[in-house]
């Protein structure tokens, strides 16, 4: 069976490649051909993938040629950080919607959707789908309120993946990203090589990072999660320190093993507390987002959630201090995300067997 794939893939977020990394391994199991709709190379290259560019002619064949369609997974469902986002990935259920394939929506992530016009496109091109599984509740109640009901609440793609195996090493591990609060318009991959992040804000994290260094008596390793951009805010950061810093940059198949080779992670990147959650580190959380408080809730006295305010970061470095060495819950926190992660393979067989059955 053949299975096009259209989401995020290939691009410079490791995050969005330990989506489909995991979402690869499901479809491989089940016996598919996967082609992957792609802004660049994958770590799936040299496998059992058929990678094809996104704006090449062969990305229109790859889905008009499917048995299947699948979208996600990963935030793909918001209009917050371009205009150009939500025509992008929804183009392609929009192409199998005309072509007849049945199409799935699997470990996605809606919201904000700020425009009357974005809530629109979504119930437009989730129309007709098979089996949408969503990967926080949060989600499930964005796409509701705008008519979207048969919405199937799993987990992050990524929950499916092992547990990284590295011992804890005497570091504070910190994935940051250059964030800004407003309304993107240009493209996301027009923003590489710039750093957004008020100058304010890069002491404040500075400062905290010290402050819990020092408290703690460990070095930092910041480890960026997508290497042409959270390089810059941690480059910015590390000026600002008086504790030992290492600035790290790993592939993506390798990140979640240098996240775990800690005692402690600040993850202000999404799949950076997800490697936390999976390596059983305590976390503290830095929620420019709101999809960080679904994680936040479940990891309970092991994780810290602080808003993406200047007040908030004043209180990092206490917070960092305080999770240190508490992983109470964690074991079980991860046992519940797992099994809820496993919605998203009834969505997969659900979508295949329409596929099977001749659409």
């Amino acid at each position: 069976m053949r299975v096009t794939v259209a989401a995020w893939i290939g691009s410079a977020n490791a995050g969005d490649e330990l989506i489909f990394a995991a979402l690869h391994r499901k479809l491989l199991a089940r016996g598919t051909h996967v082609t992957a709709i792609t802004t660049g190379p994958t770590d799936a290259d040299g496998s059992d993938v058929e990678r094809v560019g996104h704006l090449s002619p062969a990305a229109i064949r790859a889905v008009w040629s499917a048995d299947a369609l699948l979208v996600g997974g990963g935030g793909l469902l918001q209009d917050q950080t371009s205009a150009f986002n939500l025509p992008y990935h929804l183009s392609r259920p929009a192409l199998a919607a005309v072509a007849g394939i049945p199409r799935g929506g699997v470990g996605l992530g809606a919201g904000p959707l700020r425009t009357a016009a974005g809530r629109a496109q979504v119930r437009r091109a989730l129309r007709g789908a098979v089996a949408i599984s969503v990967r926080d509740r949060q989600s499930v109640e964005v796409l509701r309120e705008i008519g979207v009901d048969d919405v199937r609440l799993g987990a992050d793609l990524a929950f499916s993946l092992p547990s990284p195996q590295a011992a804890a090493e005497d570091v504070i591990c910190a994935c940051l990203r250059p964030w800004r609060a407003a309304h993107g318009w240009l493209p996301v991959r027009t923003r590489g090589g710039r750093d957004v992040t008020a100058a304010h804000m890069v002491t404040r994290l500075a400062r905290g990072l010290d402050q819990a260094a020092a408290r703690l008596r460990l070095p930092v390793r910041m480890v960026a999660m997508q290497r042409d951009w959270d390089d810059l805010l941690h480059r910015r950061v590390a000026d600002h320190m008086r504790a030992p810093v290492t600035l790290v940059s790993p592939r993506p198949q390798d990140v979640l093993e240098v996240i775990a080779a800690s005692r402690v992670v600040v993850a202000m990147r999404y799949h950076a507390a997800i490697g936390a959650l999976l390596a059983g580190r305590p976390a503290t959380l830095i929620g420019y987002d709101p999809k960080l408080a679904g994680l936040a809730e479940p990891m309970g006295p092991s994780a810290r959630l602080l808003p993406w305010t200047a007040d908030g970061l004043d209180g990092l470095g206490a917070a960092i201090v305080d999770v240190t060495g508490r992983d109470d819950g964690l074991e079980a926190a991860l046992a519940a995300l797992r099994a809820r992660e496993r919605v998203n393979d009834t969505v997969l067989d659900d979508v295949l067997a329409l596929a099977e059955a001749g659409g």
